[in-house]
């Protein structure tokens, strides 16, 4: 069984009573009708942009992240994220959409994987396919990263969940560096939704996106994460360790968006070489605003 090191030996992993936090029922509330209902109307607005284009990636980009939120279990676990409000048995007040490793999951974890990491992609890959500088990417994760810290930030803060025991870069009970890890994670899912717009020739190709979520997302998060979670994750955690393995894997985390959109760049070249241009329906005002803010 997972444990926690403290100074009397060996405890179990926290629950909201030994953190002394309950759920907060009414952001509960309002996260689970808020996130749908921004699912739903994001749902809408894809089909309308597959509708344009002919095409069933932005759609399957939302189906496939939605699917997709089956994972949080797995990082639950590696980074230390406890949900408020409900037990292993999920007993509690907390609404639970499913549960795995022990972990009961929120119904509004699902919506939130689709707004937090379908959303920027659909409002991005089809501008990313059209072209886009190694720059703007990062410029882009840079927002991603603001963007991603906001959220977590207001709903640590806000009752919803905790990051419980040791953690570096600590910012109003929110580990910071794991806003580096998501952004990369975000746009690199992007970059990869727009490889998948120029190189897809059958509408079956685009289901490849269903795989492409999960394991972009384990790439960027436990992939380049691992240096800071091994040290996390150690009896007796060290505080110098961990603080230095940060920086590390915010590095692997770049890298390894560096990468990935090298592969768009290669597709771009081979695209042009084969004489064809990606074909883009007219993006929407909100889509241009996305690709030109950063």
């Amino acid at each position: 069984m997972n444990r926690l090191q403290g100074d009397a030996g060996p405890v179990p992993l926290p629950t909201p009573e030994t953190y002394g936090r309950d759920l907060n029922e009414v952001m509960q509330t309002v996260a689970t009708v808020g996130l749908w209902a921004g699912t739903i109307a994001l749902l809408v607005y894809a089909a309308r942009i597959g509708r344009q284009e002919r095409s069933p990636l932005p759609v399957f980009i939302v189906l496939a992240v939605a699917a997709g939120s089956i994972f949080e279990p797995i990082y639950d676990i590696t980074y230390h994220l406890h949900w408020l409000g409900a037990d292993a048995e999920g007993n509690g007040p907390q609404w639970t959409l499913f549960t795995s490793f022990g972990l009961p999951q929120p119904v509004w974890v699902m919506p939130a994987y689709v707004v937090v990491f379908a959303l920027p992609a659909v409002l991005l890959y089809r501008a990313f396919a059209a072209g886009v500088t190694l720059k703007k990417i990062y410029s882009y994760a840079a927002l991603t990263a603001f963007t991603t810290a906001l959220f977590e930030t207001i709903a640590v803060n806000s009752g919803l969940y905790t990051y419980y025991g040791e953690a570096p870069m600590r910012f109003l009970n929110y580990p910071l560096f794991i806003a580096f890890m998501e952004c990369a994670q975000i746009t690199g899912f992007a970059v990869l939704c727009a490889v998948i717009k120029l190189r897809a020739t059958k509408w079956q190709h685009n289901l490849i996106v269903f795989m492409v979520f999960p394991a972009n997302f384990a790439f960027e998060c436990l992939g380049a994460g691992f240096p800071t979670l091994v040290a996390m994750n150690a009896p007796n955690p060290s505080t110098a360790i961990m603080w230095a393995m940060a920086p590390v894997s915010i590095g692997l985390a770049a890298a390894g968006l560096y990468w990935t959109s090298q592969a768009l760049f290669a597709v771009q070249r081979l695209a042009e070489l084969e004489g064809r241009a990606p074909s883009l329906s007219p993006m929407s005002r909100t889509e241009r605003i996305a690709a030109t803010v950063v």
